[in-house]
């Protein structure tokens, strides 16, 4: 199944509003996770669900900004060193926080890709606007971007303006009917893994 094909078929499981509200539970349980371990967890799971739903999932991209942040953070030493190599030192401190930091960063990044989609629908002037934003974000996403470093600003600004004029030019009258989930085993995958997400927290804090 090719990733089209998997976007339509989330579509068709999953309703939206309960999608955005199962990431809510999800993040909420995401910061108040105290232990990198199930963070980790959230963000592995994030990325699967992201992917099942249709959505690229960039690996390296989202290494490399896990290894940015962790080496920004190494470099103010904190705690025992582990390492040195040459003018930089290796903390432990700084190394778990590092890890902890861009964990807790990429997981948020991949629930909320996972939980908010364009068709998302919220009521009265300020709702448009917003379902006009996730379209405009959703198209940002998916559009292969290439930019050359001599006129990098210029093929930014026309992919930008080529996104936003599309979604200008769209009428704006009585929306086109997509078919979504509605209950169901949608409803029930969320409601379990919103559950599960809280799992490790409430097994914590009841020993």
């Amino acid at each position: 199944m090719d990733r089209l094909a998997r976007a339509e078929r989330a579509r068709q499981i999953f309703d939206p509003h309960s999608l955005a509200a199962a990431g809510l539970v999800v993040v909420a349980a995401l910061l108040f996770q105290p232990r990198p371990g199930p963070r980790a967890a959230i963000l592995l799971g994030a990325m699967v669900f992201t992917w099942a739903t249709g959505r690229k999932v960039p690996v390296l991209g989202t290494g490399l900004v896990i290894l940015g942040i962790v080496g920004a953070n190494l470099l103010v030493p904190v705690g025992r060193v582990l390492a040195v190599w040459g003018p930089i030192r290796v903390t432990e401190t700084a190394l778990l926080e590092g890890v902890e930091k861009a964990v807790t960063f990429e997981a948020l990044i991949y629930v909320s890709k996972a939980a908010i989609r364009s068709d998302l629908r919220i009521p009265g002037r300020a709702g448009a606007l917003i379902g006009s934003a996730l379209r405009c974000y959703e198209r940002i996403l998916e559009t292969r971007i290439r930019i050359r470093r001599a006129t990098f600003l210029r093929d930014l600004d026309e992919i930008l303006l080529g996104i936003y004029d599309e979604e200008l030019s769209k009428t704006p009258g009585r929306p086109a009917v997509v078919r979504t989930g509605r209950g169901g085993a949608g409803t029930v995958f969320l409601v379990l893994a919103a559950a599960a997400a809280w799992l490790p927290y409430l097994v914590r804090a009841i020993r």
